[in-house]
């Protein structure tokens, strides 16, 4: 019988007609889609199998009342999708909606709105540098923006956003979710020569993060910001501008009960002249009120948190700049500069000058160009009189050279200011590959990786490597590679791991932990005879976090398959994926899903 009832229904999406489009009124519409129906399983180790027919799609409905320009909207629903039938990122079947509005978009006065809607659908858990964690959960996201732009009148715009997202991670008990909400105004206005803009924003966000991860029941991040400002710019003489802007910030986060909050109060102001077409000047003088401020806002913009650090004691920063830049011969940049740092933290003060200068050289060389750049100055800490080299070079070349498309880039930075004078960081950097086409015939590789540690802190260094290879015969194979590697350290948040954002002696190292581990994948795709296309792709990776309380070593696992195809507006769909992802520190065994599906759609143009 549901073979019988399958056939049938293959027969109705043969025969259903193509509608033309349709106008009701003022208003006009136009439809399209997939119609699916198929046989699909669900099956693994921890969740109950699933099995039998099933109808799905998707379609797009678009159209406008009276004028595009007065109100248009779109409306994409899906049904029933995953990677064994189509695009849509879900090992198990994925529903929800997408959809757009917009208002008077040929006037002053212009406005939209979108919305989108996912139920059962895949998501991620990021690592840096690897492949992320599949997660799988709903979401729903909302926003509103509103615009004023009349003829010399100050212009406005406004922007409403809020969503939310509730989620497990494969492989664990464990749940996360996140929530957000935002505000914000912005105006323009132009007078006497002077831009002069100003805004307002407000927002609030909170989340759960899984136990797995930091082996603390409940861990939740909850913070607000608001901030407002205002800049302006003008035309200088000798093909100068002058700008300015003045902000204040503020936030109130609390993380397990701990609870920061404060301001910050940033002016900023610059000059650039240029007296003649090869020689330039400018200047700059920042100052902040809240250099602790300032810290904290870098990591709870990460989405973590610094409980304990004081931020109502004086802290400041004043950073006073000048450059002189002149080009020789179009192809030789120079600069000389002169910087000085002071700040006032955590009860001491701290003074940096530094001096030095630059050049950057472009040329051809073998069909190709080189660009290469030196930075080297001197830094003198007031007080003890202590001196400090920097060094920095950056040299990138790019060429075609008997047929292949070769570029290589390189980077290396020796005592480089950070955002606190006291720390200093060093790094490196590496990239470079190589492509080439034989007729159907190409091959390509490319490799690259970055290093960066602070100079005078043990452990604090992060790295990341990959490397990536491809060969193919078109349309007959097509062959990838890929293999990376990365460690460092990082603050986890709910939405993955991110790196610290700020040197890790501010950052209490209980809520700091290690990363480290290696991800490889292969891909596979052909398309031996006319409308059938078959690809395959396969991940693993292998990963360690360590926390403050204990570690857990991970590992997952994901293959792909998928074959097409088409005979006119029918296409035959075979897919199977699986997903096996584990953690040492969930105390379950790893979770293994799978997903097949054989069935057929039909495209249509409804109306």
């Amino acid at each position: 019988m549901r073979v019988k009832l399958f056939l049938q229904a293959l027969l109705v999406l043969m025969a259903l007609p193509v509608a033309a489009q349709v106008k009701v009124g003022d208003v006009s519409t136009k439809l399209n889609g997939t119609v699916s129906a198929g046989y699909t399983a669900d099956f693994g180790n921890l969740t109950a199998s699933d099995h039998g027919w099933t109808v799905g799609g998707m379609a797009n409905l678009s159209g406008y009342y009276y004028n595009p320009n007065f109100l248009s909207f779109s409306v994409s629903p899906y049904l029933n999708q995953s990677r064994s039938n189509s695009n849509f990122q879900s090992i198990s079947d994925a529903s929800g909606v997408n959809a757009n509005l917009n208002l008077f978009s040929g006037t002053v006065f212009p406005g939209s709105m979108s919305y989108s809607k996912e139920y059962n659908s895949d998501g991620s858990y990021n690592v840096p540098g690897l492949a992320n964690y599949v997660t799988h959960g709903n979401s729903d996201a909302l926003g509103v923006g509103w615009s004023a732009t009349v003829p010399k009148m100050p212009t406005l715009m406004a922007d409403f956003e809020k969503g939310s997202s509730s989620y497990s991670v494969y492989g664990t008990n464990d749940q996360g979710s996140s929530n957000f909400h935002s505000f914000s105004v912005r105006s323009g206005y132009h007078i006497d020569g002077f831009n002069m803009g100003a805004f307002y924003l407000r927002g609030a966000a909170n989340a759960g993060i899984p136990e797995v991860l930091t082996q603390v029941a409940e861990t939740s991040t909850n913070s607000s910001n608001t901030a407002y400002g205002y800049n302006l710019t003008h035309r200088l003489p000798l093909q100068g501008s002058f700008s300015a802007s003045a902000t204040r910030s503020g936030w109130n986060s609390d993380y397990q009960g701990n609870t920061t909050n404060g301001t910050i109060d940033l002016v900023n102001a610059s000059v650039s002249l240029h007296p003649l077409p090869r020689l330039g000047f400018s200047g700059s003088v920042s100052y902040s009120d809240n250099l602790s401020g300032q810290l904290v806002q870098a990591v709870i913009s990460a989405g973590g948190s610094v409980p304990g650090l004081n931020t109502n004691e004086a802290s400041n920063s004043l950073d006073v700049s000048a450059i002189a830049s002149y080009f020789f011969l179009n192809k030789l940049r120079t600069s000389a500069y002169f910087e000085h740092r002071s700040q006032e933290f955590l009860g001491e003060s701290y003074g940096v000058s530094t001096y030095g200068g630059s050049a950057g050289y472009e040329h051809k060389l073998f069909n190709g160009t080189i660009n290469a750049n030196v930075e080297v100055s001197g830094n003198s800490t007031d007080g003890n009189g202590g001196e400090t080299v920097s060094f920095s070079t950056n040299e990138n070349y790019t060429a075609d050279i008997m047929g292949w498309n070769v570029n290589g880039s390189f980077g290396y930075g020796q005592n480089i200011q950070t955002l606190l004078v006291t720390y200093m960081n060093s790094s490196y950097s590496f990239g470079g590959g190589a492509r080439r086409r034989w007729g159907h015939f190409s091959v390509g590789a490319g490799a690259g990786g970055a290093r960066t540690a602070l100079t005078e802190q043990a452990g604090s260094t992060s790295s990341s490597q990959s490397y990536d290879a491809s060969v193919g015969y078109t349309p007959w194979i097509a062959l990838t590679g890929n293999y990376s590697k990365s460690s460092g350290q990082a603050i986890i948040t709910g939405a993955g791991l991110v790196p610290v954002p700020v040197p890790t002696p501010v950052v209490p190292s209980d809520l700091v932990s290690l990363y480290g581990g290696n991800s490889y994948s292969f891909g596979l795709g052909s398309s031996p005879v006319k409308r059938l296309s078959l690809s395959a792709t396969y991940a693993r990776s292998i990963s360690d976090v360590t926390s403050s309380t204990d570690s857990s070593a991970n590992e997952n696992k994901i293959f792909n398959f998928l074959a097409l195809y088409q005979f006119r507006k029918l296409t035959a769909t075979t897919g199977f994926s699986r997903l096996e992802q584990g953690f040492s520190g969930s105390g379950t065994a790893p979770q293994v899903v799978s997903s097949f599906y054989i069935g057929v759609s039909r495209w249509f143009n409804f109306f």
